[in-house]
């Protein structure tokens, strides 16, 4: 799959997690945290909604909200299991 299918289904699927987040002007180095909202509970949301939309699994260690700093983090995980 090329990157940018992969982002455009990424941001899909952070879009109906954070649907206030307008992913047309979305920044992929911002800081998730502080410029997103993205919390724990949001980020275990995000990954569940990754894992069904690519038919993947995140083991236990990749849970934590600490781990991504941006969505170029997320893009990089998923990547990386998508293959």
């Amino acid at each position: 799959m090329d990157t940018d299918a992969l982002k455009s289904r990424v941001l899909n699927v952070f879009s109906e997690i954070m649907p206030e987040v307008d992913i047309d002007t979305i920044d992929m180095a911002a800081a998730l945290t502080t410029e997103y909202g993205v919390d724990s509970v949001s980020i275990i949301q995000f990954i569940v909604g990754l894992e069904g939309e690519f038919d993947i699994e995140f083991d236990d260690y990749e849970l934590a909200l600490g781990l991504y700093y941006d969505l170029n983090d997320i893009l990089s995980t998923v990547a990386a299991k998508v293959k």
